[in-house]
């Protein structure tokens, strides 16, 4: 019998299993059960449709990860699934949702294809994710201008979010060609409170965030068909997404369109990303569906049920992910690790 050993890999499960577990109590059993057997069939259907968005978002990776060195293929496609699925269940779980999340992932793939290239690697899915997610949102409010009447008052505040995502997108796109990690503790090291922590790591593995950031600008400058790809595949995930809320709906009612579901579920994951630092996204979901559906003069009440079906289909594949982490998968290549 193997003794259990307190690593990084068991901190995050305890982390993840306790968040399930609190999400659970928080929403209660009864009202779980309730929304599957109202959503009834279709339930299955909602589950499903996560697997081909978790598949995209893993190709996606991959895409990333598989450069010109052919020591990065070795890693199966379905070991980096599960890594994948694992730490999307920990972002899930977590404040900040990035801190469960990203360096869980970082410490799993830093054994496959060693510590900078997992770190450029994981930074540049994150980075791409959050492009996606731009440019979605910024395409999201020229069709809700253009195809919904909203009042003059929404129109300013979309007009507003529309310039700043626009920004958003330019200094990401500044972080593509010349990296972004050393920049980023540059800043940190200025900061009063974390400069005393920050420099002696930034002074120690200076090479190293060197060599990431060249790794990162490495995609865009040299690798430019992977890049679009990669953009192109979270895009299409975001789309997905949409299909979502469209489905879940279906059930309750025949009155809201697909433009209305992409409006929708756009404030929902604007409304939860501002307020990133909320565990488990509690109430910003909500309150993101709950404006969504007000500003298309919409029963709130559909926001509410539609939230908490959502919530439900997150608790199943959270606790897959969260499960999947017990699981090892075999490997066609060992790195050594740094500590």
């Amino acid at each position: 019998m193997k003794k259990f050993k307190l690593n990084a890999q068991n901190i995050f499960f305890i982390i993840g299993f306790l968040a399930l577990v609190i999400m659970v109590w928080a929403i209660g059993l009864n009202e779980i059960v309730s929304n599957v057997c109202k959503t009834g069939w279709w339930f299955l259907a909602i589950i499903g449709m996560w697997l081909p968005i978790y598949l995209i978002n893993t190709l996606a990776f991959v895409t990333i990860v598989r450069d010109e060195d052919p020591a990065n293929h070795k890693a199966s496609f379905l070991h980096i699934f599960k890594i994948n699925l694992s730490g999307f269940a920990l972002k899930a779980a977590t404040p900040l949702g990035f801190l469960g999340g990203d360096p869980y992932k970082i410490i799993e793939f830093r054994a496959l294809f060693g510590v900078e290239k997992a770190t450029s690697s994981v930074v540049l899915y994150s980075m791409t994710h959050m492009t996606a997610h731009f440019l979605f949102w910024t395409l999201a409010i020229l069709a809700t201008v253009a195809f919904l009447p909203v009042p003059l008052n929404f129109r300013i505040f979309l007009l507003g979010s529309f310039v700043f995502f626009t920004a958003l997108l330019y200094l990401l796109w500044r972080g593509y060609r010349k990296g972004m990690t050393v920049r980023f503790f540059h800043i940190c090291c200025k900061l009063p409170y974390l400069k005393r922590w920050v420099l002696p790591f930034f002074m120690k593995y200076n090479d190293k965030l060197i060599l990431i950031d060249h790794q990162i600008s490495h995609l865009y400058n040299k690798r430019r068909k992977a890049f679009l790809k990669t953009l192109a595949l979270e895009f299409f995930a975001r789309v997905c997404n949409c299909l979502e809320v469209y489905v879940i709906l279906l059930t309750v009612t025949s009155e809201v369109t697909l433009i209305q579901s992409v409006v929708i579920y756009t404030f929902m994951s604007l409304f939860t990303n501002i307020l990133f630092f909320s565990p488990m996204q509690v109430g910003t979901r909500e309150g993101g569906f709950l404006i969504a559906f007000r500003a298309l003069s919409l029963s709130g009440g559909l926001g509410i049920y539609v939230s908490l079906v959502t919530r439900v289909r997150e608790l199943f594949w959270m606790g897959v992910g969260i499960l999947l982490m017990k699981v090892h998968g075999k490997t066609s290549t060992k790195l050594p690790v740094d500590s």
